[in-house]
């Protein structure tokens, strides 16, 4: 074996001097392109791979630079989102003032108008047991609040003081079971007695089973139990029952609804034989 090694050692000698002679020829030839022959050769040969490689690195960097892009457009909707977040916080803000601003005056304008010697308190806390309805109000008597004195809003009747403490009053409902306020149906000239029913409505009591009264009636006070001044809305009738009896019963749906109250007026002295302002048009709807 080491003998025909020795024998093909001058054969490959000479294979790799005329390797190297083809080789320097062919650098030394120009090719069709200007270039050596040599050069062209080997373009030849690893362009297919100069240019996957070349692919790889561009879709790479591409992919690089829109990775970057939408790191950059996540960033920025993350903070537009946390900025429409305190904008719409704000415009909530702002418009729970607008309505409060709006109620405000209302309530002052009935103040200046009809009731300068008024007081005007804001409603902090509701309590319901049972039939009972009863709301506390910010004013008390160390602001010339007493018991039995009206409270009310630019829409109508809310109820009467039953007790009054030195910064809190406590404010008896139109729906609550003891209540009761001398009231007339506007329409007819019907009298009777507004009495709580102790959930959402009232009924008025001492109807005749003859009286002309009819669904959507607008009954107001009469003035005659000296706590309310004549004319103030109390309600619309809801239901008009069968005769039993000489009386009927006749269900009103208040106007102030006593769960969404938020500021009232509280009426400083009885107000027997006066006449209120012409009450606001029934509508159902709290504001």
């Amino acid at each position: 074996m080491p003998r025909v090694v020795s024998h093909r050692k001058p054969s490959l000698l000479l294979f790799l001097l005329l390797s190297l002679h083809l080789i320097l020829m062919a650098s030394s030839v120009r090719g069709v392109r200007g270039g050596s022959l040599l050069e062209d050769t080997l373009l030849t040969l690893f362009s297919p791979f100069l240019r996957g490689a070349s692919g790889v690195s561009s879709g790479f960097a591409s992919t690089w630079h829109h990775y970057v892009g939408l790191r950059g457009v996540e960033e920025e909707n993350r903070r537009l989102r946390a900025r429409i977040g305190t904008l719409t916080l704000e415009a909530r803000e702002a418009e729970e003032a607008r309505r409060e601003a709006d109620r405000l005056r209302t309530l002052l304008d009935l103040k200046d108008t009809a009731h300068p010697s008024s007081i005007a308190a804001r409603v902090i806390a509701r309590g319901g047991a049972g039939s009972a309805r009863t709301i506390l109000v910010d004013r008390g008597s160390n602001a010339g609040v007493a018991p039995q004195q009206a409270v009310i809003t630019p829409r109508g009747a809310v109820g009467r003081v039953v007790e009054a403490a030195p910064g809190v009053a406590k404010v008896l409902s139109l729906v609550d079971s003891n209540s009761g306020v001398a009231a007339i149906v506007q329409r007819t000239r019907v009298q009777g007695v507004l009495v709580g029913e102790g959930e959402t409505t009232c009924r008025l009591e001492f109807v005749s089973d003859e009286a002309p009264v009819e669904v959507g009636d607008v009954v107001v006070t009469s003035g005659l139990d000296g706590i309310f001044p004549k004319g103030i809305l109390l309600g619309v009738i809801s239901e008009v029952g069968e005769a039993q009896g000489l009386t009927r019963y006749v269900q009103v749906r208040p106007e102030v609804d006593p769960h969404r109250l938020e500021e009232v007026l509280v009426l400083r002295a009885a107000a027997a034989g006066t006449e209120a302002p012409p009450p606001t048009t029934a509508t159902g709807d709290q504001p």
